[in-house]
């Protein structure tokens, strides 16, 4: 009987799901990532604005963009946030990795040269494997109504952001500027 369980367990231990993960596969996987959470929190945006206006979209990045993010994570296997030099929600600052990265996304955008995605694998102080993978956020003019000059957010949206994030540097961009960016950190083993 014990043999029969050790080795049972030795096949799972060997089996699929303790297999290592390729670069290429943690790539896809969290371009797939990025595609679920961005869309999905892009969609929930645009039917808070037309539901109640930019204040409600305040409300609704507010409530639902870290709870999503860790529902996208946990269904894939990985974590996925926004992060971004200039936070709004203190939960996005940026670590020293992340920090690093969006700087040179700002330097490589200013340059005409911002990749689609920067990706490295790295192995932390743990000795396990992991992919970092950001994708640039650019603001569209839409962004603006929210992350635009103090002086020209939409009205709403101020008021909203002034009662739920009275410590907000996420203001003062304008159109096509690097806002932060979705960084996925998937286990390569």
């Amino acid at each position: 009987m014990r043999i029969l369980v050790l080795a049972m367990i030795a096949s799972l231990i060997s089996g699929p799901a303790f297999a290592e993960v390729t670069k290429e596969q943690a790539v896809e996987k969290s371009k797939e990532m990025v595609k679920e959470l961005g869309g999905g929190l892009k969609g929930k945006l645009q039917e808070a604005v037309k539901a109640s206006g930019f204040g409600g979209a305040i409300s609704v990045c507010k409530e639902i963009g870290l709870v999503r993010a860790k529902e996208v994570g946990d269904k894939f296997g990985g974590s996925i946030r926004r992060v971004t030099h200039k936070t709004r929600n203190p939960q996005n600052a940026p670590d020293s990795h992340e920090a690093d990265v969006l700087t040179k996304m700002e330097h490589d955008h200013h340059a005409g040269k911002l990749q689609e995605a920067y990706v490295e694998a790295v192995t932390g102080a743990d000795g396990k494997k992991n992919l970092r993978f950001m994708k640039p956020i650019v603001t569209e003019a839409l962004c603006l109504n929210c992350h635009g000059a103090p002086d020209k957010l939409n009205p709403d949206a101020a008021k909203a952001i002034q009662l739920n994030y009275p410590n907000d540097k996420a203001t003062g961009y304008g159109a096509d500027q690097v806002r932060g960016a979705f960084s996925v950190v998937y286990p390569l083993n």
